[in-house]
């Protein structure tokens, strides 16, 4: 063998970590506390929310709704009702904003998964694809 390859080389050593901190044990105090809900929404109840503005600086408007997840996942930890938030395509006029809400209601019935194909195909159908 060559003499470099007899020579091993070892990694340099590692620093010793640097002096750990002391944690305080009274609970923290938050300089601005959280701020309460303005609304809260409906689950199962589709509403018509500001979209993003278009490029002319037109406003959007796009249906949502909030359903309850099913199953094993259907609380949280605290007992709190998990939710999926569904929202359809951004529309110019709010009457087919309107019209998707109905359509999301319509299939809020049915639960989250027939709530989600409907906005998968309200998305196809914005595009052309259908």
């Amino acid at each position: 063998r060559s003499p470099s390859r007899e020579r091993r080389r070892y990694s340099p050593r590692r620093r010793a970590s640097p002096p750990r901190r002391v944690v305080s044990r009274s609970p923290a105090k938050r300089s601005n506390p959280k701020p309460a809900p303005t609304d809260a929404p409906e689950i199962g109840k589709a509403r018509i929310v500001d979209g993003a503005l278009l490029n002319t600086g037109e406003k959007t408007y796009q249906a949502e709704i909030l359903v309850a997840r099913e199953g094993a996942d259907a609380l949280n930890h605290s007992g709190n009702v998990r939710t999926i938030a569904c929202r359809g395509p951004s529309r110019s006029s709010q009457d087919e904003a309107a019209e998707d809400c109905r359509k999301f209601e319509e299939a809020a019935k049915e639960g989250p998964k027939a709530c989600r194909m409907m906005a998968q195909q309200l998305q196809k159908t914005k595009k052309g694809r259908m």
